[in-house]
């Protein structure tokens, strides 16, 4: 019963942010090196730019955060490894509910992971990311 309350002390809701991104940081150190320096470069910037955000935009930031936490230490753990899964798909769902300014980001976020990982077939994924786009970019 003390360590519950104790675990619950100690991630503070103001402080959640921080035990978060400090979290995802400690993940990356299982991606490959390109993955891994990439990934903390997009990862410090976002959280450097929502440091003074909205409380209305805090909320989805923080829940999708976490959810890319959940979902990388599962795919890092050791049963993920086995299968070789590293990522998810972005549902056409998700690109709905995307602003344009969020869609531009996401196409350069994916020509820059590709121009990381060796992949030279920048203008494909561009026409596949904004093909299930409805909306005009």
């Amino acid at each position: 019963m003390k360590a519950a309350q104790s675990a619950a002390r100690a991630i503070n809701p103001e402080r959640f942010p921080l035990y978060l991104y400090k979290s995802i940081l400690r993940l990356h150190y299982g991606l490959p090196s390109q993955a891994r320096l990439m990934g903390d470069t997009y990862v410090k910037d976002e959280f450097r730019r929502h440091i003074n955000a909205k409380p209305e935009f805090v909320k989805p930031f923080i829940t999708e955060w976490t959810n890319y936490c959940v979902m990388l230490s599962k795919q890092l753990s050791s049963a993920g490894i086995r299968k070789g899964n590293i990522g998810k798909d972005l549902n056409t769902e998700k690109m709905e509910q995307l602003s344009n300014e969020h869609i531009q980001q996401l196409v350069e976020l994916r020509v820059e992971a590709d121009r990381h990982m060796g992949r030279d077939d920048f203008f494909q994924n561009l026409q596949t990311v904004t093909e299930g786009r409805k909306k005009p970019i």
